[in-house]
């Protein structure tokens, strides 16, 4: 049982952090919406994506600062990077 329920440090995110994101989350579903309503939805899907990387990459940034582990933040920059790859599909 203790695999499933690890204690994690109490490193809290930087305020200016938290209103990137939500400010980044609610682009994110404007931006959803909007394609949804004009019928074009590849092209905000692409932004959507793009924006998703973006986040990706301060998470990382932040974990970095926060003197995480090397790992969670390569794979918050994996992530980024798949994010984008994904932007890229899109973008036909």
């Amino acid at each position: 049982m203790g695999l499933f329920f690890q204690r994690r440090n109490n490193k809290k995110s930087a305020r200016p952090v938290i209103v990137i994101r939500i400010i980044m989350a609610m682009i994110m579903g404007i931006s959803l919406i909007w394609g949804i309503v004009n019928g074009s939805t590849f092209f905000f899907l692409r932004l959507i994506f793009i924006i998703a990387g973006l986040v990706s990459i301060i998470d990382a940034v932040e974990a970095y600062f926060q003197k995480e582990n090397k790992r969670v933040y390569l794979i918050d920059l994996g992530f980024a990077i798949l994010w984008f790859i994904f932007a890229f599909l899109f973008s036909n």
